[in-house]
This record gives C-alpha cells, structure tokens and sequence, in this order.
C-alpha cells in the first residue's frame, strides 16, 4: 500500500467503494472534465498573457514588434521562472 496516503485519499476511496457502477463512471467523466477544463485554461492564458503584452507596445507604446516574438519571450521568461520556482521547492 501507499505510505502517502492522505486522508482525503482514504475518503474518496471509501466513497468511491460505496459508488454503483453508474456513478463511478459519472465520477469518472466529472474528473476528466475538470482536467480537460483546466488544460484548455492553461492553453488560453498562455495566448492571451503575450497578446495583452503586443497590444500594448503596440498601440500604447508605438513599439513595432511582432505578436511570435513577444510569445516567445513570454515562454522563455516563464520557462526560465518555473525552474527557478521548482529549485526553491526542493
């Protein structure tokens, strides 16, 4: 067995055993809509923080650059920023 177990973990076990067949599968469907959510989130956030960006110095600013090199930047800024967050988590 899993040393890791939290109580939530044995919670949604027992619950989980105590489900019908139906259910489980209503649970099933409920939790890969909720990951599918969040990923397509994650997807969109990620366009639309660059493009709030090339708006700005584009028509704010009067900066000509172009939409793929601010989303560029904006990847290798964020890439860079989440090694250094995970560096600090360990």
């Amino acid at each position: 067995m899993n040393d890791n177990l939290t109580p939530e973990q044995v919670i949604e076990s027992l619950n989980r055993m105590k489900m019908t067949p139906e259910e489980r599968v209503i649970a099933d469907a409920q939790e890969a809509g909720k990951k599918l959510g969040e990923i397509i989130a994650n997807i969109l956030i990620l366009f639309i923080a660059p493009t709030i960006i090339w708006l700005a110095l584009t028509y704010l600013v009067g900066f000509q650059v172009a939409w793929i090199k601010v989303f560029g930047c904006y990847f290798i800024f964020n890439f860079i920023k989440n090694i250094i967050v995970q560096s600090f988590k360990k």
